[in-house]
C-alpha cells in the first residue's frame, strides 16, 4: 500500500480577499482620455527588472522556442508581460473583483476517480464517482474473473448538426472485446481509433468479428473502439453496434458540450504524450462518432472511455468569496481600481487604460544559455486538494446554508515559489509534452517604460506599489517558474510626472517633467492609509499592510525556499493523500510566528459560469 502523504506543489495561493474596494460608480465617473487634467497625475516611470535566476519568455515558436526579440532584434520582455504582473498584483492590492471568465476561467471541472484509498481526501469522491456510474464488480462467465463495469453508462453515437450535439443509443447495448481474442489479431495494435466491423454475437459475446467488407450474409454491422493503448494489462475494446435509428435523439445541453472542451484542453497537453488529441475532440459538422454517456444531476457526459469523466455539482465560481458572488449576480457594478487603472472591454461598456507598458529590452547584448527541456504542465483545478481548502471538493456546497464552514472555498490566486532553479528533465516517453526553454543567464537586466494618464495620488500609490511590492520581495515572469525561473528584482530607476504650471504657462524653454523619484515610498504609504478608511470607535486608519491576505501575499512574493518540498507530486503519492496542500498563512504563521485572523466566507447567488467558455470557443 501507497504511504500515507500531504499535498505538496511549487505553488501556493495568495488568498482571495472578501473585501472588494470600488472607487467609481460608473464609467461615467471616470476621466477621459482627450485631456490632461490638472487635478490628476500623468507621467512616466522608468523600471529595471534585474533577472535573479535564469528567465525565459518563449517567442511563440512551439517547435522551436527561443527568448523573445522585438522588431531590432533585441533580447525583450514584452509589454504585455509585464502588463500581467501588473494586472494580478493590482487585483490583489486594490481588492479588485473577481469575475468569472476573466479573473476566474470558471466552468465546471470534470473527474475521474477510481484510485483514492478508504479514509483519504479523494474517499468520498471515490464514492460519489462509484454511485454516480453504478459501478459494480462482475465476474466473467469465460474465465472466472471479476471485473468492474459501469451499470449506468450506455453507449451511442454522438452527432454534429447545425452545430448542435445530440448523441442515439446503439440498437443493442455495447460489448466488451478482449485484445487476446483471435480476430483482433487482423486489426493490430495501433493507437486510439475506431474501425468499422462486422461482427456475430451470441450471449453477451462476440463470437466473429472482421473488417467491414469481409463478413458474411448476416453478419451485424459496428464500429470498434480502441480507447488507447494498453497501460500495464491489456485493456479491453468495446465494439458498439448500429445506432438505434428508431430512438429518439438526446440533445445535449451547450454548457455540457463547452465543459467537456475546457476539459478536453485541459488535458491536451499530458494526452499527448500518447494519443492523437484529435482523437478525442468533438465530431466535426455531418459527423459522429461512437461514445459512452450518462445522465447526472441534469447534465449529460459522454466521452469514449467507458470509465467517463464526469463533472463535480458546481462551477469553480462557486467558491469564491461571498461578497464577490454576491456582486456577481448584480446587474450594474461599480468599478474597482484594476478595471478602472488597466481599461476593460465589456458587452455594454468599455474603457482604455490610463497605463501604457512598453517593451522592456535587454541590456547588452545577452546570450541564451543550452537548451534545456522540462515538462510544465503541471495539476490544474481539477485537482481539488490542491486548489480547495480544507480537503473539500467542488461538490461540497450547500446552497441554502450560510454556515462557510459548509462550502468549498477556492484558495486564493496562483503564485509559484521562489527557489533555486533545479535540474529539469523529461522522462523516457514523454517528449512530447517537454518544453524547450532557452534562457537568458541570471544578472541579465531589463529597463522600460510605463506611462500613466489621469491618476489620482491614490492610483498612482497602487499602480508603484503594484510593481515594486514590498522591500525584499520579487515578481516573477515568464516560463518554467515551477523550476525556479524567472525570479526578478524590481527597481523603479525613476518617477516623472507632469508640472501643469510649466506645461501651459512657460516659456517652452524649461522642462515640464517634475522629477518625484523620491516621493515613489510616500505614494505608496498614501494608498496603504488611504483606501480603507477607519476602523473601529477609536476610528483608527486601516492599513492594506495590515491585513493577513495581503501578508500572506508578500509572504510569498519574499521567500525564497530550499526547493525541497515545493515541487510536484510523484505519481505513487497521489493515491493515498491523506492531508491537503496547507495554506499559505499556516506556513507564514509558523516560519513567522505570528497569529492572523482569517479572512473570507462563503459563495452565494447565481452565476452564469459558460459564458466566457462560449466567447473563448467561437474565436477558435
Amino acid at each position: 500500500m501507497a504511504e500515507n502523504s500531504r499535498v505538496h506543489a511549487p505553488y501556493n495561493f495568495a488568498p482571495f480577499s472578501n473585501k472588494i474596494l470600488f472607487p467609481y460608480a460608473g464609467i461615467e465617473e471616470l476621466p477621459g482620455h482627450d485631456t490632461l487634467r490638472e487635478d490628476l497625475k500623468s507621467g512616466e516611470i522608468q523600471v529595471t527588472l534585474r533577472a535573479e535566476t535564469p528567465v525565459f519568455v518563449s517567442d511563440g515558436n512551439k517547435e522551436d522556442p527561443h527568448f523573445f526579440r522585438g522588431t531590432n532584434g533585441k533580447h525583450m520582455l514584452p509589454g504585455s508581460t509585464v502588463r500581467g504582473l501588473i494586472r494580478e498584483n493590482m487585483q490583489i492590492l486594490g481588492f479588485g473583483l473577481i469575475r468569472p471568465g476573466e479573473d476566474l476561467e470558471d466552468y465546471q471541472i470534470y473527474f475521474r476517480e477510481m484510485a483514492a484509498a478508504r479514509g483519504s481526501v479523494g474517499g468520498a469522491l471515490k464514492a460519489y464517482y462509484v454511485d454516480a456510474l453504478d459501478i459494480k464488480s462482475q465476474k466473467s462467465p469465460k474465465t472466472g474473473k471479476t471485473f468492474t463495469i459501469p451499470q449506468a453508462v450506455p453507449s451511442g453515437y454522438l452527432h454534429c448538426e447545425n452545430g448542435d450535439y445530440w448523441i442515439r443509443p446503439t440498437v443493442e447495448p455495447f460489448l466488451r472485446v478482449s485484445r487476446k481474442h483471435p480476430d483482433i489479431q487482423t486489426f493490430g495494435d495501433g493507437p486510439a481509433r475506431v474501425v468499422p466491423v462486422t461482427y456475430r454475437a451470441a450471449d453477451g459475446a462476440v463470437k466473429q468479428i472482421l473488417p467491414t467488407g469481409q463478413g458474411a450474409l448476416g453478419m451485424r454491422k459496428g464500429m470498434l473502439l480502441y480507447t488507447g493503448r494498453p497501460v500495464g494489462k491489456p485493456n479491453h475494446l468495446y465494439l458498439f453496434p448500429e445506432e438505434d435509428l428508431e430512438a429518439m435523439p438526446i440533445s445535449i445541453p451547450p454548457e455540457d458540450v463547452l465543459s467537456y472542451r475546457a476539459d478536453l484542453e485541459a488535458r491536451a497537453n499530458s494526452l499527448k504524450a500518447y494519443y492523437s488529441v484529435r482523437f478525442w475532440e468533438l465530431p466535426e459538422e455531418g459527423e459522429s462518432k461512437p461514445v459512452f454517456f450518462v445522465r447526472r444531476e441534469g447534465h449529460l457526459y459522454f466521452g469514449m472511455s467507458l470509465f467517463l469523466r464526469i463533472g463535480y455539482q458546481y462551477p469553480l465560481s462557486a467558491g469564491l468569496p461571498k461578497h464577490h458572488r454576491e456582486m456577481i449576480g448584480q446587474e450594474k457594478i461599480p468599478l474597482d481600481y484594476p478595471h478602472a487603472i488597466l481599461g476593460f472591454a465589456g458587452k455594454e461598456e468599455s474603457y482604455r487604460s490610463r497605463v501604457s507598458v512598453g517593451d522592456f529590452t535587454a541590456a547588452g547584448d545577452p546570450q541564451e544559455q543550452q537548451r534545456v527541456r522540462a515538462i510544465l504542465g503541471g495539476p490544474k483545478p481539477s485537482y481539488y486538494p490542491g486548489y480547495v481548502g480544507d480537503g473539500k471538493n467542488y461538490n461540497d456546497v450547500d446552497p441554502g446554508s450560510e454556515d462557510d464552514k459548509g462550502r468549498f472555498q477556492l484558495r486564493g490566486y496562483k503564485q509559484y515559489w521562489m527557489k533555486p532553479v533545479e535540474s529539469t528533465a523529461v522522462p523516457e516517453g514523454k517528449e512530447k509534452v517537454g518544453t524547450a526553454l532557452r534562457p537568458l543567464p541570471e544578472g541579465t537586466e531589463f529597463t522600460g517604460i510605463i506611462r500613466f494618464q489621469n491618476l489620482t495620488d491614490l492610483e498612482l500609490g497602487l499602480l508603484l506599489w503594484s510593481l515594486r511590492l514590498e522591500e525584499g520581495c520579487f515578481q516573477t515572469v515568464g516560463m518554467g517558474k515551477p523550476y525556479g525561473y524567472g525570479r526578478m528584482n524590481v527597481q523603479i530607476d525613476s518617477l516623472r510626472t507632469l508640472d501643469y504650471d510649466l506645461l501651459y504657462g512657460s516659456d517652452l524653454t524649461s522642462s515640464p517633467w517634475k522629477d518625484e523619484t523620491d516621493q515613489v515610498a510616500r505614494y505608496i504609504d498614501a494608498y496603504d492609509a488611504g483606501v480603507l478608511g477607519t476602523t473601529g470607535k477609536k476610528k483608527k486608519t486601516a492599513h492594506v499592510r495590515d491585513r493577513a491576505e495581503i501578508q500572506d501575499f508578500f509572504f510569498l512574493k519574499r521567500s525564497v525556499r530550499d526547493g525541497r518540498s515545493e515541487t510536484y507530486m510523484e505519481l505513487k503519492e497521489y493515491q493515498n493523500v491523506r492531508e491537503p496542500l496547507p495554506t499559505v498563512r499556516s506556513i507564514r504563521e509558523s516560519e513567522e510566528g505570528t497569529a492572523a485572523a482569517s479572512v473570507g466566507s462563503a459563495p452565494t447567488g447565481p452565476v452564469d459560469p459558460y459564458e466566457a467558455l462560449r466567447n473563448k470557443f467561437k474565436k477558435l
